[in-house]
């Protein structure tokens, strides 16, 4: 026997290198894991440019765009999820280091995903050096601890508090080792204030509480009032008003006030909430040492009123304003409540003329400007007003008050909402002229490119023109606009920019926000009105890029192959299941079933062949009775009955033991099998001597098994006894069994000529139900979906596989 033992295998012995193997586990995850850091490959036809004349080189894919150090983060969570060697600690302690000081100076917070990554990478540390250090700088702990107090709005994540305890312990451990006679309050200034912030951001105020009430009787500083507001605004978030009373006790113990500063706080906390009600209660709350409410809660609190109209209660507010010599942003809110009650923009602008002259009289040079227009815009646009928000910016020209980019922001904003695309189009032309800050823009950019193609006359150069703007500046896309270009891309067939939007922008977001992306391309797999060609280039990028999808979402993408009549595609994403270093996402006994039942339904042999020596190299799957049920339908759609019947035998001899479903494919199998009416008369044996129950279907299913080996007579006797058995007459559905079961043109018509005599009625419903000539063989009723599937599978085995353009797909991509 020849061996497989190359040269280059002997040479890598003798010199004891290692031999890796394409199926080696450990192999599996780092290809996995650098399959996202490296561009993805996509097939090109070659070709032969005329005169041979050098051609335009090809064009290269983006590398995945991932934060500073986070790429070996990553690395070492998917190794120690395998139980891999790590790579060495130093790398990790700079990855570590080199991520947070990356988010601290960018001032963005972490992804859900990127905190657990933190927490593993910080753990291992600290089981590595044993000494407790983690082989990190206090700096470095203190950097990591202040990037997490950002976080985005509404993120409530346990993971981010969980990391922010293990860097405060550990600042704390360190802490407690050297001397704090130079100065005794360093947990106040660089280490308990961050973590105090981020609990309370994080509906643990509680915890925070007992944290700030140790340190101050430790002699933390009297005036570390910040952390006391906090406290206040952490349990405003939480909506505990009881706790938020027993906090002002424990400051008046403490000898803290409830001062203008802390009312101000709290109140503000209810504001942003939208709170009406708490606001109110809490902006009459007496204030310690005969405070009252400042300047700017004032104009905080009237702004609320016109958002939620009430007007009633901010009268007093109002007028309280008024009485107070307002100054320039106590008149711009007066000026809106004067819209919001009605008052219309020539109103407004005679209230702007006596409000100039009533502070010439007092030396006052206060006069409307961009802010106090860009406000008026705002408030229209909350109450879809556009016609008054583009009167007031005619006021602004009127006055010749230049406009800003806040101003074009908000025009856009309106524009798009009244579905206004070439007004908003020419509002963004206007705005490249102003400089933004802090990319205030983007939210609105993004808002447009959705506007657009969403458009039923989508306007392909206008949105990559924005697309190149924004990519420029290198701002991040939003989920829904990133799954919107991407399904244009698609439809236009243009992979490479599908594939550079994703490399760019889909490791920035957390699994939420990814789960919503990759949803686009299953959905757009799922649906029919995309060929199956496009469908396989979306599951082809999506697999790759969002290698964290479920098994479910897999399993359900392998049924739509096998709906598209592709079996070897339905296979490879089975294949790309079972591949997986994971658990939770290679394929379970159900998994292999599904994939089984849908071979079965299409007699791809090539299929069964290889998802069955998957099977048999799996350690992890046992084979239970839905799973030989599939097997046995698998092998016999294939050809191969006797085959399936040993399947057959592994049920009998199961704990589990058969099912319904397994007589009946048992018995199917029997029906084409050389002399299976010995294995059919074995099985109706144990039913009757077992006393097993037998249904109307398990009782056409042993007609039948009788009929397709020639045994008409013993066939049409037992249908005969049919009611006396089962309780139901033969009916078109029985009789059509039969008819289909029996061998040759000969025996049908001895069939056919028995049921016209016998039952001439059910003859005439079977004429009804149609008949197919599967694979050019006799005909047949569909009597049932069994049959349709046979014949269907029949069909299928004969002709080419549909769709020209989708030839050969699965193995471009491989």
């Amino acid at each position: 026997m020849q061996s497989h033992l190359t040269r280059q295998v002997f040479r890598q012995i003798l010199h004891n290198e290692p031999i890796p193997h394409l199926q080696c586990y450990g192999q599996l995850v780092l290809r996995q894991y650098r399959r996202q850091q490296l561009p993805l490959r996509l097939s090109s036809t070659p070709s032969r440019p005329l005169f041979g004349f050098s051609r335009k080189p090809p064009r290269e894919l983006k590398s995945t765009d991932l934060d500073q150090g986070h790429e070996h983060l990553i690395e070492l969570c998917n190794l120690l999820a395998i139980k891999a060697r790590p790579p060495p600690a130093y790398k990790i302690v700079t990855a570590f280091r080199d991520f947070f000081y990356a988010k601290a100076n960018s001032r963005s917070p972490l992804e859900d995903h990127q905190y657990q990554h933190a927490i593993t990478a910080f753990k291992h540390l600290q089981k590595q050096t044993g000494d407790g250090n983690a082989g990190l700088t206090a700096e470095d702990l203190r950097t990591a601890l202040k990037a997490l107090t950002r976080r985005k709005p509404q993120q409530q994540s346990e993971s981010r508090v969980e990391l922010a305890r293990l860097l405060f312990e550990e600042l704390r451990l360190r802490e407690e080792e050297i001397s704090l006679e130079n100065d005794p309050f360093l947990y106040e200034k660089l280490d308990l204030e961050p973590y105090v912030r981020i609990l309370s951001q994080s509906r643990n105020t509680s915890k925070a509480r007992e944290l700030v009430e140790e340190y101050w009787k430790r002699g933390l500083k009297k005036d570390s009032l910040t952390l006391w507001h906090h406290l206040l605004r952490g349990f405003a978030r939480e909506r505990k008003e009881d706790e938020i009373l027993r906090t002002i006790d424990l400051m008046k113990t403490n000898e803290v006030a409830f001062d203008a500063d802390a009312h101000q706080a709290l109140t503000l906390a209810y504001i942003r909430l939208g709170d009406l009600a708490s606001t109110k209660r809490w902006y009459v709350h007496l204030i310690d040492n005969d405070g009252t409410p400042s300047a700017r809660l004032n104009v905080m609190v009237l702004k609320l009123c016109i958002n939620q109209k009430d007007f009633q209660w901010g009268q007093d507010i109002f007028t309280r304003i008024l009485d107070q010599n307002p100054d320039k942003d106590a008149w711009d809110v007066i000026f809106q409540w004067a819209s919001a009650k009605g008052k219309g923009v020539d109103e407004v602008e005679r209230m702007m003329n006596v409000m100039i002259e009533t502070n010439a009289k007092t030396g006052n040079n206060i006069r409307p400007d961009i802010y106090t227009i860009n406000e008026l815009i705002d408030l229209a646009n909350k109450t879809n007003d556009p016609y008054t928000a583009e009167r007031y910016v005619a006021l602004a020209h009127k006055w010749k008050i230049s406009l800003n980019a806040q101003t074009c922001l908000l025009q856009l904003d309106y524009r798009i909402n009244i579905g206004d695309l070439d007004g908003a189009r020419h509002v963004y032309k206007d705005l490249q002229s102003y400089e933004v800050s802090g990319g205030k823009d983007v939210s609105l950019i993004n808002k447009l490119i959705l506007a657009l193609c969403s458009a039923k006359t989508q306007d392909y150069d206008a949105i990559m023109g924005l697309v190149e703007d924004l990519t420029e500046r290198k701002a991040r896309f939003d989920p829904a606009t990133v799954s919107a270009l991407c399904l244009l891309h698609l439809k236009r067939n243009e992979l490479h920019d599908v594939i550079d939007l994703l490399q760019t922008h889909a490791f920035h977001y957390d699994i939420e926000e990814r789960a919503y992306v990759r949803d686009t391309f299953v959905n757009f797999c799922l649906d029919r009105n995309n060929n199956t060609a496009m469908a396989w280039d979306a599951y082809t990028i999506s697999r790759q890029i969002f290698t964290e999808t479920e098994r479910d979402t897999r399993t359900k993408l392998m049924n739509e192959f096998f709906a598209r009549k592709r079996s070897d595609m339905a296979t490879h994403v089975f294949g790309h299941m079972r591949q997986s270093p994971f658990p939770q996402k290679r394929p379970t006994a159900d998994t292999y079933a599904l994939c089984m039942e849908g071979i079965a339904k299409q007699a791809d042999t090539n299929s069964m062949e290889i998802v069955h020596n998957m099977l048999k190299l799996d350690s992890e799957v046992e084979p239970d009775t839905r799973l030989h049920n599939a097997l046995m339908m698998a092998y016999s759609a294939c050809g191969q009955h006797d085959r399936s019947l040993d399947f057959w035998d592994d049920i009998v001899y199961s704990r589990e033991g058969p099912t319904y479903d397994s007589i009946r494919i048992a018995l199917r199998a029997c029906q084409l099998t050389p002399f299976g009416e010995r294995r059919a008369r074995d099985i109706w044996g144990r039913l009757q001597r077992f006393e097993i129950e037998v249904t109307k279907e398990i009782y056409e299913a042993y007609v039948a098994a009788l009929a397709g080996q020639g045994l008409i007579v013993e066939s049409t006797k037992l249908l005969g006894k049919m009611e006396k058995e089962v309780g139901h007459k033969p009916d078109a559905i029985s009789l059509g069994v039969l008819y289909n079961a029996s061998p040759g043109s000969v025996k049908k018509a001895q069939v056919e000529e028995w049921i016209k005599a016998n039952y001439p009625s059910a003859w005439d419903e079977l004429e009804s139900m149609g008949r197919m000539r599967p694979g050019g063989r006799d005909e047949i009723f569909l009597v049932d979906s069994v049959t349709r599937d046979a014949a269907s599978a029949s069909e299928a085995a004969l002709q080419e596989k549909p769709e020209d353009d989708a030839e050969d797909e699965a193995d471009k991509w491989e």
